[in-house]
């Protein structure tokens, strides 16, 4: 199985102007296979709960100008927001800069996102269009204008274009990017029955396991009882918020569910517990779904301390990856 890290939610500490690179040497060392970075400029004036994120390109671009291995991961970006040249020419040039490392993380973009960023007209450009036109340009098609052809450059570094995954908020959307070939992403406040539905939609519209990643709230101490202790109160506000307010993961919102039981959230959605538990919760994911790549969310949507989660990250990475690669495939399948 492959881990990834967020980068630029905000989540791990960005304060500082050297923070974020040291997360990305760090990350890398420690053997995570990506970091993510996510669109999100707008908050409504007066919000308690919401908070601008950093614009997320170039947020990547000094990540991979200081790491050599890691990938570099957009959740999501909302590609119709953009326009489509200049983000063709941007993702392009990152892709070259990091040697080929990005992957492209697309999603529908929420509602008061699309209002605000609505065209003159009225008409606004969805995910699939603007995505076929991005993926246009990096295949040579040109631009025409007046009679005369453009091409757009510089092209990225894969040939030929980089991997492409699907924020899906939807059957009909994770159906959507199974047909055409993408991968798919899902949030990590889906529910065990919600991921096991949404697996099953893909898989039978033509997708791969092996193009699945997952995100989990994940938080690990030493013991089972010392990461539950730690746990609860941060999901009983997270879920309390959630199913008050909903809050959007990736352009869909996930308030006012039943599986927001701070309970059940605690014990089957968040990944919470000590490295023996938490190896043998991804190999239930890696085993029951075939899921291979997961990235975690060590913040609980930025509500754990920062020495919690660098302790969550280190013990990961140290004590639960090697008891997961130790774990053969029959033990978390009779359990």
């Amino acid at each position: 199985m492959k881990f990834g890290l967020p980068g630029g939610r905000g989540d791990l500490d960005t304060t500082r102007p050297d923070s974020l690179t040291e997360l990305g040497r760090v990350a890398e060392d420690l053997g995570f296979d990506s970091l993510w970075f996510s669109d999100g400029h707008l908050t409504s004036v007066g919000s308690r709960t919401l908070r601008a994120r950093p614009a997320p390109i170039p947020m990547a671009a000094a990540v991979a100008a200081t790491t050599s291995r890691i990938r570099i991961g957009f959740t999501a970006l909302h590609l119709a927001l953009y326009d489509p040249i200049r983000l063709a020419a941007d993702l392009a040039t990152l892709d070259r800069i990091s040697g080929g490392r990005v992957i492209l993380g697309v999603g529908w973009p929420i509602p008061e996102y699309a209002r605000v960023a609505r065209a003159p007209d009225g008409n606004g450009v969805d995910l699939p269009e603007a995505l076929d036109t991005v993926l246009r340009y990096w295949r040579g098609h040109p631009v025409v204008a007046d009679g005369a052809q453009y091409r757009v450059g510089p092209t990225p570094a894969q040939h030929p274009h980089p991997t492409v995954e699907v924020a899906a908020h939807s059957d009909e959307s994770v159906a959507w990017a199974a047909s055409r070939g993408h991968g798919l992403i899902l949030a990590a406040v889906e529910s065990g029955p919600s991921l096991a539905s949404r697996v099953a939609v893909f898989t039978s519209h033509g997708g791969r396991a092996s193009d699945l990643r997952i995100e989990r709230f994940c938080l690990v101490a030493r013991t089972d009882s010392e990461a539950v202790a730690i746990a609860r109160p941060l999901v009983e506000k997270l879920t309390a918020r959630l199913a008050a307010h909903g809050v959007h993961e990736h352009g869909h919102l996930t308030g006012g569910e039943p599986d927001l039981d701070p309970a059940r959230f605690l014990h089957e959605t968040a990944i919470v517990g000590g490295p023996e538990t938490v190896a043998r919760r991804m190999a239930e994911l890696r085993d029951s779904l075939g899921i291979e790549r997961v990235s975690l969310r060590p913040s609980f949507s930025a509500s754990v301390p920062l020495r919690i989660q660098q302790n969550t990250v280190r013990l990961f990475a140290g004590e639960v990856v090697p008891r997961l690669e130790n774990l053969p495939a029959s033990v978390a399948a009779r359990r």
